[in-house]
């Protein structure tokens, strides 16, 4: 319709007159200056219609207006953060040193060092996910009650419930994702500077959070053991030592040497506590020095 508006009217304007009299530069400009009037109305008219067509959904929806309210409520809880990033560093001494390098247990250790730190950054960006779960919920609830209840005389039923719809996904609050760069970095530089080497471990977000856990379990561990340990070794009381010495005949088990020929007589565990054994009469030995130090805490029945 626009289009044939436009070509009526250049019709119109030179109607009446000799194509001969008209200057050829002219009627090319006239020409193209229609041709460009034609293509704007082609282009521009629509985009009025939608734009318009798409106020008044926004104007009329209670399925939008609902989202409106629901974003204003959540908008600065979900709002996303940036990444969180850490990088942590080490240097090796010599080449053999860096090849051998392990990065992983580094990295584990350098996050358990800045454990607290990491911990409130990560649980900043797991409350983000956790209100955006409550507001996708919220979300889908004002869909399923509210999308497709309003409508327009002004517009088609069908029109009006597609626009709304898109709107409506359109107006949607982004998800907050947590995103994290966290990176251990080893380097050697040769004692001259000739020759560089560089390593790296990158961790994303679920990975730190594995990474952590891992973490924390091996110190758990460590921990208990260590406790184990020192309990064990507090069971070994003078008395209990003394029992064993004369049990063995302050001999040695393994090579016979005694006290009275000068050797240095300890009370060993047979199995070790390292290994889980108990301080206990039936797991104790007598030993001297160099074949307890060459047993070390390895179980030699």
């Amino acid at each position: 319709m626009a289009r044939g508006l436009i070509s009526s009217a250049f019709l119109a304007a030179f109607a009446g007159s000799n194509m001969d009299e008209i200057p050829q530069g002219s009627l090319t400009l006239a020409l193209s200056i229609g041709a460009g009037l034609v293509l704007i109305a082609s282009i521009g008219i629509p985009l009025v219609i939608a734009h318009r067509t798409r106020r008044i959904v926004a104007a009329t929806s209670a399925a939008l207006s609902e989202l409106h309210e629901l974003n204003g409520r959540y908008a600065a809880s979900v709002m996303p953060l940036p990444v969180l990033t850490r990088r942590y560093r080490a240097a090796t001494t010599s080449k053999s040193a860096f090849d051998r390098f392990p990065l992983r247990t580094f990295l584990m250790d350098a996050v358990l060092d800045d454990e607290t730190r990491l911990v409130v950054d990560i649980d900043q960006r797991l409350d983000r996910m956790r209100h955006y779960s409550a507001y996708t919920r919220e979300l889908t609830d004002v869909g399923n009650r509210s999308i497709g209840r309003s409508g327009d005389r002004r517009m088609n039923p069908d029109k009006y419930a597609k626009i709304e719809r898109e709107l409506f996904h359109k107006r949607m609050l982004t998800a907050p994702t947590p995103l994290a760069t966290v990176t251990a970095v080893v380097t050697y530089t040769s004692p001259q500077g000739r020759n560089s080497y560089r390593k790296h471990l990158d961790w994303s977000f679920a990975e730190l959070r594995v990474g952590l856990d891992e973490a924390r379990r091996q110190r758990a561990a460590k921990s208990t053991s260590e406790y184990l340990r020192r309990r064990e070794r507090s069971l070994l009381t003078p008395k209990l030592r003394t029992d064993i010495l004369r049990r063995d005949g302050s001999r040695c088990r393994m090579c016979g040497a005694s006290a009275n020929t000068g050797a240095v007589l300890h009370i060993d565990h047979i199995v070790p506590i390292s290994h889980g054994g108990l301080t206990v009469p039936g797991n104790l030995q007598t030993l001297c020095q160099s074949c307890n130090l060459g047993k070390s805490n390895r179980f030699v029945g």
